[in-house]
């Protein structure tokens, strides 16, 4: 290496190597054992992984290490983990994310088919031709996927704001990092290197300054096992079945989570992981059950009232809400119920 190429190497390598350290740490450290969290440091980990096979790439001269001889094939395993990130984040409780380890387990399959039958070592021109292009366009689908996905759940998510805001940025960063190995000339990957280590160091240095905004961000588990915190939440799910029951809040057609964390004297995002944590479900559902609650009994006590107007007193503000909800708790419609009785 020469001088220059020397200094490229070195602006190149640091971020990924500090980029990987910061990943096993979010990994291994028991601060950090949320779900997101640990998807997060898997996919850091992951790519940067990526960034660096580009990088010995650029600057191998000689008989290919090892690293790189495994090709291009693991590189599959970062848009799944960047989508099951995003979802972790926004719809902690949905059945992808319940089910995200077979969704990886999935593609990892692939990439161990793909070493075993389709070898870099022996097929390293359909590597590079045909199936790193294939890999290319699958991380691109993911990448839209995700932004998507934030997309038309974002009317639905004020109360995590900070976490949607920073989905969209890393989503950003990341379409900016794939346009840079998709698009520039094998002998010139160490650019994207560069890019991805200037894009660590700034958000690295942002989260340092900023730990507010990085504690909301990388919420850190707290121990659920712990006397104290157990009776806290006991406590607080209690005040809020009891305000539901006694103010019945829940008859209230455009109730926001903001309004009843107010009532319990704590923050939107408090509320929001109480009831996901302690109820295993989200706040609509929450609500919802005590209107449908509310409902089934007024059909039973008040016989003349349209099934309309049951569902407007019961909170739920159209007729087709009140139904989809209804069949969704009972199995039945609300007119099928009244019938039965």
């Amino acid at each position: 290496m020469n001088y220059i190429t020397q200094i490229l190497f070195f602006f190149g390598a640091i971020g990924v190597f500090n980029s990987f350290i910061v990943a096993i740490y979010i990994l291994v450290n028991k601060a950090y054992s949320n779900l997101n969290n640990r998807l997060f440091g898997l996919f850091l980990m992951v790519l940067s992984l990526r960034v660096l096979k580009s990088l010995f790439y650029a600057f191998s001269t000689e008989e290919p290490i090892w690293f790189l001889q495994f090709g291009p094939s693991f590189f599959l395993l970062i848009g799944p983990i960047l989508f099951c990130y995003t979802i972790s984040v926004i719809k902690p409780n949905s059945l992808w994310v319940k089910y995200w380890k077979y969704h990886i387990l999935f593609w990892f399959s692939i990439v161990i088919l793909l070493m075993i039958f389709i070898p870099f070592k022996e097929y390293n021109k359909l590597n590079k031709t045909i199936i790193l292009p294939i890999i290319n366009s699958q991380w691109l689908i993911f990448i839209l996927l995700s932004g998507i996905f934030i997309k038309f759940n974002y009317k639905n998510l004020n109360h995590i704001s900070i976490q949607i805001k920073w989905l969209l940025i890393l989503i950003f960063v990341v379409l900016i990092i794939w346009t840079s190995y998709a698009f520039i000339n094998f002998d010139y990957f160490v650019s994207g290197s560069i890019i991805f280590s200037i894009q660590f160091y700034a958000f690295f240095i942002f989260f340092l300054v900023k730990k507010k905004i990085a504690s909301k961000i990388f919420e850190r588990a707290k121990l659920k096992n712990t006397k104290e915190s157990s009776e806290k939440c006991k406590l607080l799910v209690s005040q809020l079945n009891l305000i539901m029951t006694n103010e019945k809040l829940f008859t209230e057609p455009d109730l926001k989570l903001s309004k009843v964390a107010k009532t319990l004297d704590i923050s939107a995002h408090e509320l929001s992981k109480l009831i996901n944590d302690n109820m295993g479900k989200n706040f609509t559902d929450f609500i919802n059950e005590y209107r449908i609650k509310e409902a089934k009994q007024l059909i039973q006590n008040n016989s003349l009232y349209t099934i309309e107007a049951i569902g407007n007193q019961s909170g739920f503000n159209s007729k087709s809400a009140f139904y989809k909800a209804f069949k969704k708790f009972t199995n039945i419609t609300p007119a099928k119920y009244k019938s039965q009785l």
